[in-house]
């Protein structure tokens, strides 16, 4: 795998984030009363935080292995560009 389509998913785990949310908050039928809609909703949040962190390792990781290939095949590693998750 040489790219991570994290830009193409990006938007739309984002757009999913929040969705969840807002029918948690909004539709009668399924909504929690009281204090379980501040868990749930914190309970939601921290697994997107969790979610968020094991994917952003699992990028560090793969562009380490790239690094460490090129290394190994004797080709100069890759520069760095400045900015999120951009990477030439």
């Amino acid at each position: 795998m040489k790219i991570l389509n994290i830009r193409m998913w990006g938007p739309f785990y984002l757009f999913g984030l929040l969705l969840v949310l807002y029918i948690m908050w909004t539709v009668e039928e399924i909504r929690p009363q009281g204090l379980a809609l501040f868990i749930s909703t914190f309970f939601v949040l921290i697994l997107v935080g969790l979610n968020f962190y094991i994917i952003y390792s699992e990028i560090k990781a793969h562009e380490e292995k790239i690094d460490k290939n090129r290394e190994l095949s004797g080709l100069e590693p890759i520069p760095r560009k400045k900015g999120f998750l951009k990477r030439g």
